[in-house]
């Protein structure tokens, strides 16, 4: 499996000067370039402490000393590497509109950049997605690793009925140390879920909501009067669009608010992606602003 079947190279090389950084402390297990939770002596200043009797002297800080007539010990912030867990929706909803232009082929896309770049920048990552059967890779890095993950997303189809919900719950039950978990859906079952982030946020872990739309959702405009058919189960409802156009632009609107405020307020990060638009432009401007917040 070759990273064009699922993105172009154009765009993993557009990218590489970015990297994806945890914004919480996590809890990784060699050096790398995220913030631990535990102190010791590296590069990233953190803080004082008193002098200990064994403490290297090179980090007493004497002029501390020369000001106070005290020993101070001047201690840095470990730094580790990241795991991260992509958990993507494989439900029948995110098969819409069917072809190469659905939501579920953007949420491939997106998982299979951002997973490249985690793992191109030395990290490790891996894949959770539950549906009719549960696909689970855990987290790994390395290049033969990476063709698994890219190979393994792209034969997920979205034919589950098995809500996001559920995924974000195994994923805390699978998670041993706070890490990022990127959860990719289209946010339907908006309650369920997000008490779902919620349990993973007050964990402790990174989460980044990546929120898939389709453009064709935001307006009913250019559909014709017939049976609309819920995709999850198979109910149909007979629909005149221009009649309800303009009830459904406004609760359609409610609904991406409510999903990103949520998502916000329960100490997560927001990203969507809408089909049809070009994607490197929307990651790069999320990962420079997400470096800038930092």
């Amino acid at each position: 499996m070759s990273r064009p079947e699922l993105f172009p190279h154009a765009t993993a090389a557009a990218l590489r000067d970015l990297e994806l950084i945890a914004r919480r402390t996590v809890e990784g297990i060699r050096q790398g370039a995220h913030r631990s939770p535990f102190h010791g002596f590296s590069s990233e200043f953190s803080q004082y402490r008193d002098y200990r009797p064994g403490d290297d002297l090179k980090y007493v800080d004497w002029k501390a000393f020369g000001r106070s007539d005290r020993f101070y010990t001047r201690q840095f912030r470990e730094t580790t590497n990241l795991s991260a867990l992509f958990v993507i929706d494989v439900s029948r909803s995110m098969n819409y509109p069917q072809g190469v232009a659905s939501k579920f082929r953007l949420a491939q896309e997106v998982t299979a950049v951002l997973g490249t770049l985690v793992m191109d920048q030395g990290d490790s990552a891996g894949l959770l997605a539950v549906g009719a059967a549960t696909h689970y890779l855990p987290a790994r890095g390395g290049r033969q690793h990476l063709r698994q993950c890219l190979a393994r997303v792209a034969r997920l189809e979205p034919t589950g009925a098995v809500h996001i919900e559920t995924a974000l719950t195994r994923a805390q039950a699978l998670l041993r140390r706070r890490g990022l978990v990127v959860a990719v859906s289209d946010w339907y079952e908006e309650a369920d879920a997000l008490r779902a982030l919620r349990r993973l946020s007050r964990a402790g872990h990174d989460v980044l909501v990546v929120h898939i739309v389709a453009r064709e959702e935001f307006d009913l405009a250019t559909l014709p009067a017939g049976e609309f058919v819920d995709l999850e189960t198979g109910k149909m409802l007979p629909v005149d669009p221009r009649v309800l156009r303009s009830r459904y632009q406004e609760e359609f609107a409610q609904f991406l608010t409510r999903v990103a405020q949520a998502t916000v307020r329960e100490g997560c990060e927001y990203l969507r992606l809408v089909t049809g638009d070009p994607l490197e432009p929307a990651i790069r401007r999320f990962l420079v602003t997400r470096k800038g917040l930092r």
